[in-house]
């Protein structure tokens, strides 16, 4: 089994601009998500610290954030442990997803200001980045930073946890099931993200809600089934596991 260590050694270095608190965070969240730590890898908060240069009270907090996100298994005396996403839930959480993103996408075209319009043209110039830096890290965050913004700006602040822990965990099950060689920075067939993202915000700022949520649908519809073309068949058509009751 490879080294915690030796995984958060190669992902680390990026974030310790931050405090590092957020540097433990991101280091494991990458790791999980980028599929470099696998479900059911035990966490060790004395080795995490080691790799990281921090306190295990430091490490503690990050995997406290991590259990609150779904991405790690406290168990108490028994230690902290990768948890794992069905692909039941993520069908689940897709079609959750869907339903969400559309409302707002329909919402946010009415509400949009010129504020919001800078804020998310920022958004897109720095997936266009991360894209140029091959990151696919920073691609997923950027990418449910730009859709949680557009929520934001549809005004419906009670759903937002739920949509927040959707997102991540389609991302985390469409990652972790991609086919070889396929990373979140290398998606040949795939439009770049800036430009989908572009077409996305053009659609807002056009104003029409119908189209709006159109483009909202066929975009995550795109993604999900570039990833993980039986999931995307099973948030359609439904089956006997993952049909909703």
């Amino acid at each position: 089994m490879t080294q915690i260590s030796d995984i958060l050694d190669d992902g680390a270095s990026r974030y310790l601009r931050q405090s590092k608190g957020n540097a433990v965070y991101h280091a494991v969240k990458r790791a999980i998500l980028l599929r470099n730590l696998a479900a059911g890898q035990p966490l060790l908060e004395q080795q995490i610290a080691a790799a990281m240069g921090c306190s295990q009270g430091t490490v503690r907090e990050a995997l406290l954030r991590l259990q609150q996100d779904g991405l790690v298994t406290r168990r108490g005396y028994h230690g902290t442990v990768v948890s794992t996403t069905t692909a039941d839930e993520a069908a689940h959480m897709a079609r959750i997803r869907l339903a969400l993103e559309t409302e707002s996408a329909r919402r946010a075209a009415l509400a949009l200001s010129e504020r919001d319009v800078a804020a998310l043209e920022a958004l897109i110039a720095r997936i266009a980045q991360a894209e140029d830096d091959h990151d696919g890290y920073a691609l997923s965050e950027l990418d449910r930073e730009f859709h949680l913004t557009t929520f934001k700006i549809a005004g419906m602040p009670a759903l937002e946890p739920i949509l927040t822990r959707c997102a991540l965990h389609v991302h985390r099950y469409t990652f972790g099931n991609a086919p070889e060689g396929v990373t979140p920075d290398r998606r040949i067939g795939l439009p770049p993200s800036a430009e989908q993202h572009r077409t996305l915000l053009d659609t807002l700022v056009a104003g029409d809600p119908d189209e709006a949520a159109e483009a909202m649908r066929d975009h995550i519809e795109t993604v999900i089934g570039f990833w993980s073309p039986d999931l995307l068949d099973t948030v359609r058509h439904g089956d006997g596991a993952s049909r909703a009751p």
